[in-house]
């Protein structure tokens, strides 16, 4: 049976990843195992852009908004059970910020959410959950948060 010690996932405060960040805290219940939630911020001057965002999505522009959005997605994560929580904040894209943390853990699973997979701009130009799971060396899985969004607004 695989069993999974140190789970990652991301979060950005959107909708997308905090359904990772609840899924992922489901497994590192039933896995009995650390959850660390990250959040990558940009703290540059000049302009942000970044070919793999997605349209509706603004990047996180500080340290103090990912250490909020962290406190949401830990709120999350304690509803759903987790026990080991860890939160980090980095300053650096998604993708860089996830790798680094994957690696300095020793993580076996890294949970994220779909946003990006299904629009134009994602196919052409690479999704965050595109390339982490062409890139990392751990098992991904990718919530589909288009299915939980449907939900939600059915139960509304």
């Amino acid at each position: 049976m695989v069993a999974y010690s140190t789970i990652v996932t991301g979060s950005d405060g959107s909708d997308s990843s905090l359904h990772a960040v609840r899924s992922a805290a489901s497994l590192a219940r039933a896995f009995q195992a650390k959850l660390i939630i990250v959040s990558a911020f940009y703290q540059k001057n000049g302009l942000m852009i970044d070919a793999k965002a997605d349209a509706n999505a603004l990047p996180v522009i500080n340290r103090d908004a990912a250490e909020n959005i962290l406190l949401e997605a830990q709120q999350v994560a304690t509803d759903e059970g987790a026990g080991h929580i860890e939160l980090r904040a980095l300053n650096g894209g998604p993708v860089a910020v996830l790798r680094e943390v994957v690696e300095e853990s020793a993580a076996d699973l890294v949970v994220i959410g779909n946003r990006g997979l299904k629009t134009l701009s994602g196919r052409v130009f690479g999704s965050i959950p595109s390339e982490v799971t062409r890139r990392f060396d751990v098992d991904v899985l990718v919530v589909n948060s288009d299915h939980h969004e449907q939900a939600d607004e059915a139960q509304a």
